[in-house]
């Protein structure tokens, strides 16, 4: 793969509701789509998926895109022989995961069309579906949070997730989860805790809540790992934690927590996920594909890696594609049937690319780099 050309397209797409987590409310959403053109022709998409503000990690969109640009000047003229390569030359240029994930992807997409193979064959992925969640952003009053948990369920979504904070009240989210014994639950505090919570999540935990994401704050490492080994079956799952491959076998190596979330646009691209993912299994850690409000080209690759050998034991954040967004930027979208998604199966990354929305969402003139 010689590439020939890169085109950035900076996008804001609309979420249909705000979404509110401990971090802030998102009712907008920066999305850069990075397109990779080969020699041959052939072009690969990939998106930069990092927040506009640092409240989730210290990499912002606009730092991303920058590097971006910074790499796109040196990426011409360049040639790899598999997307691997590629993914071992950006981590010699930059330690911003999503500038590296966003470029990779591309790389990824452009490749599968080239060898005409999907990137679920080529990352050796062996399901046709994959159980999804839907995750419940904080509300004004807990009624409204009850009711958007009975809608979900109703739905048929395999997990709900609901994002908390310090000051939720634990014990009406027990009372839920008590009340929905077949149903799998999980919480989000996005490292919102600062003081000790054992006896509130052991409340949890006999409730039957199945995982919690990252309670603590990011370099809460020895905390996490106390209050695991003091808990019966629910899993704690670092998320803001792990920025790369070493936060992950770190997390591993110290038995940190149960469960890892893992995000590729934040470890840096799908190779490292797919590492990330093979490193877990082999230690008895789960595994488990979270989401980061990507359009559907993003999420396709979130499904994709979730279809990975032992990466569904959790149901993926990938909800119905039209869920969170006025308009995506892809054609054709699956819904959601029976709490499962289909895994793409086209060539590349598997998704059309809807250019009249992407027109409609730009919000300066591409950037051409050749």
């Amino acid at each position: 793969m010689k590439i020939k050309k890169i085109k950035l397209y900076p996008l804001v797409l609309t979420l249909k509701t705000p979404f509110k987590t401990a971090h802030g409310t998102t009712s907008q959403r920066p999305i850069t789509l990075v397109a990779v053109q080969l020699t041959t022709g052939i072009v690969g998409y990939g998106e930069i998926q990092s927040f506009a503000d640092s409240q989730y990690v210290n990499e912002t969109h606009h730092q991303s895109a920058l590097m971006v640009q910074k790499l796109s000047k040196l990426l011409i003229g360049q040639t790899f022989i598999r997307p691997e390569d590629a993914a071992e030359w950006l981590a010699a240029k930059t330690t911003l995961s999503f500038a590296k994930a966003a470029i990779e992807m591309a790389i990824w997409d452009a490749y599968g069309k080239q060898t005409h193979q999907s990137l679920t064959t080529l990352l050796g992925g062996q399901s046709k579906r994959v159980a999804v969640s839907q995750a419940i952003g904080m509300q004004e009053d807990w009624q409204s949070t009850q009711q958007l948990v009975i809608e979900a369920i109703a739905q048929g979504y395999q997990r709900i997730k609901i994002k908390i904070n310090q000051a939720t009240n634990l014990q009406l989210v027990a009372d839920l989860v008590k009340a929905f014994p077949n149903q799998m639950f999980s919480l989000d505090a996005n490292a919102a805790w600062t003081a000790d919570r054992l006896a509130d999540l052991q409340r949890l935990d006999q409730a039957g809540l199945a995982i919690i994401e990252q309670p603590y704050a990011t370099t809460a490492w020895e905390k996490h790992r106390q209050t695991q080994a003091r808990l019966a079956q629910l899993k704690l799952s670092l998320d803001e934690s792990l920025n790369d491959l070493t936060d992950v076998k770190r997390a591993i190596d110290q038995h940190t927590t149960a469960a890892l979330t893992l995000k590729q646009g934040k470890l840096g691209g799908i190779t490292q996920t797919k590492k990330a993912i093979q490193l877990a299994n082999q230690s008895q850690v789960t595994p488990w594909i979270g989401g980061m409000l990507g359009t559907g080209l993003g999420r396709a690759v979130d499904l994709i890696l979730a279809s990975l050998p032992g990466a569904n034991t959790i149901p993926a954040d990938s909800s119905q594609f039209d869920h969170y967004y006025e308009a995506d930027i892809v054609d054709d979208l699956p819904y959601v049937k029976n709490g499962y998604l289909p895994v793409p199966v086209n060539v590349g990354i598997g998704v059309t690319l809807n250019w009249q929305i992407i027109g409609q969402c730009l919000i300066s003139e591409p950037i051409v780099y050749q």
